[in-house]
């Protein structure tokens, strides 16, 4: 009989895609160069579903501390030079006076202007972006909207709003309101830059093209953010943020190839994408490619743990078996606290046969962590596979001893005694305890089914386990039961179903041989 459902082949821990790294701030990093313009954005934008944040660019003043009277020959805007002299005079010296460090008397100036030529939309236009520059959200949204009651085309207008709301949306909290808060704000920012974007300034704009790609990627209009991404992208190869942010519109493009594609072109210059370029390729199955990608990523944070056990993990599915135990080893000799390290190398070890020294790399841990109910139930399915039954029962006993509300140690104690046809009473009692604490666990039904089978109950049998085959459709094990169950009620068809399904599975842990002569068998019995 197969070994004990979901913990045969050890569980390696879920790894959410969280980049390692989360510190690019400032302006949009283009190659060498950096982007500028006169106005700027705050805060930061969320990331798609891997969890990772990258702030948005800050859109920094740059104008260089020269005379005034060079800043008269530069080419003013048209509809600035069309306004009374006096305002365009404040607004000149408004500027000059930013540059120099006097946000105070730039204030002060542009608030001239504005009384000057109350009616220019731009002037106004230009307090708005004054305002942001100096993180005054409030009254940055009160004069743009002000501009674009003066003229509802004012570029710069827009220009702010657009990046406000934007920042906005990255700090609503948390809970249902507040996803439903950004999803508005977020709806709002892309309008407003969208109305940037009609002037055709706005499509070479690369910081706007950055801010409105990732706020597509957000809002799931993922042909959107590739195609402003890939501006910005095309015109600074380099961008690291670009790329990253171009990466994420294809995973939401469900296009990984691309995905992968945009990283690969910098990860060797900047190491710093090769956590998320590895996590990207997890998600592609290229699982020798990402264990790669991790060890570049370690040469840039070497005494990561999740970067030391993600590349395990890969190696482990790409079965690469005696890398992950090598790997493991070193990780376990660096982080002796951390137990997921002999967990892991034990089980890459049993996995390449050598079953003995698994258990004498996870005795020692056991011994030590007598509470660590990943290790023990390890280490009881190493017992078990090795034909260590009684040990293995007596390490789960003492864990359920321990922590008598741990369903794991329950269903798999549970398992353990149906699975050797004894004490079945005890064994179905142990599983409805672990059902109790996690009703729908369809590992735990399966057990309970499995006790019931093991007890000649083939209806209850097959209650349990045809819902845990339902939502386990490629566990080779489960599907086998139900095979098992279903050929005790005389339905051949059906088990050979079942059966079939077995042999196709990537979970569980069967006997291939012995399934194929059920089948063989079964098909002389179906009329």
């Amino acid at each position: 009989m197969s070994s004990l459902i979901g913990y045969t082949r050890r569980h390696v821990p879920h790894l959410s895609a969280v980049p390692f790294f989360t510190s690019f701030t400032g302006v949009l990093q283009l190659g060498q160069a950096r982007i500028s313009s006169n106005s700027a954005s705050i805060g930061t934008l969320e990331t798609i579903a891997f969890c990772a944040k990258i702030p948005l660019p800050m859109r920094t003043l740059r104008v260089v501390s020269i005379a005034l009277a060079a800043v008269l020959l530069l080419a003013p805007r048209a509809a600035l030079a069309q306004n009374g002299a006096e305002a365009y005079y404040d607004f000149l010296m408004a500027r000059h006076l930013e540059a120099s460090g006097d946000s105070k008397g730039a204030q002060a100036q542009l608030e001239k202007a504005v009384a000057a030529d109350p009616k220019s939309a731009e002037v106004h236009a230009e307090l708005a972006a004054f305002f942001l520059r100096r993180d005054d959200g409030d009254n940055a949204e009160r004069v743009a909207k002000d501009a674009l009651q003066l003229d509802d085309d004012s570029s710069e207008a827009h220009r702010v709003l657009g990046m406000l709301y934007a920042a906005k949306s990255e700090d609503t909290g948390r809970g249902q309101g507040a996803q439903a808060q950004a999803t508005d704000l977020v709806k709002q920012a892309i309008a407003h830059l969208e109305r940037v974007t009609e002037n055709p300034a706005g499509l070479t704009d690369l910081n706007l093209q950055y801010t409105l790609g990732r706020l597509y990627t957000r809002a799931g209009m993922a042909d959107k953010a590739i195609a402003a991404l890939t501006r910005v992208v095309n015109e600074n190869p380099l961008s690291v943020q670009g790329r990253l942010s171009l990466a994420q519109a294809y995973v939401v493009a469900h296009d990984m190839n691309n995905a992968i594609l945009a990283l690969e072109e910098i990860v060797d210059d900047e190491p710093r994408v090769a956590n998320m370029l590895g996590q990207f390729q997890e998600q592609a199955g290229r699982l020798k490619d990402a264990a790669d990608s991790y060890t570049k990523a370690l040469g840039v944070a070497p005494n990561s743990r999740e970067l030391k056990v993600r590349r395990i993990a890969a190696l482990l599915g790409a079965k690469e078996f005696q890398r992950a135990a090598e790997f493991a080893a070193q990780a376990q000799m660096q982080h002796a606290d951390d137990l997921r390290f002999p967990q892991l190398r034990a089980h890459a070890l049993q996995q390449m046969g050598d079953s003995a020294r698994a258990i004498t790399v996870l005795e020692p841990v056991a011994r030590s962590n007598p509470n660590d109910a990943t290790t023990q139930l390890a280490l009881a399915d190493l017992y078990s596979n090795t034909g260590r039954k009684a040990d293995a029962e007596r390490t789960v006993r003492q864990l359920v001893t321990l922590e008598p509300g741990n369903a794991d140690a329950l269903n798999y104690l549970g398992y353990l005694l149906a699975d050797g046809g004894k004490q079945l009473d005890e064994a179905i009692r142990l599983v409805r305890r672990a059902l109790d604490i996690e009703p729908d666990n369809p590992n735990y039904l399966d057990s309970l089914g499995w006790a019931y089978y093991r007890r000649g109950d083939y209806d209850q049998a097959e209650k349990y386990v045809v819902p845990a085959a339902q939502q386990m459709p490629r566990n080779a094990t489960v599907q086998e039961h139900l095979g098992d169950i279903l050929a005790k009620r005389n339905r051949w068809a059906d088990a050979i179903a079942a059966w079939t399904r077995a042999l196709q599975g990537d979970e569980g842990d069967i006997n291939k041989a012995a399934v194929e002569k059920k089948i063989a068998d079964a098909r002389g019995k179906v009329r």
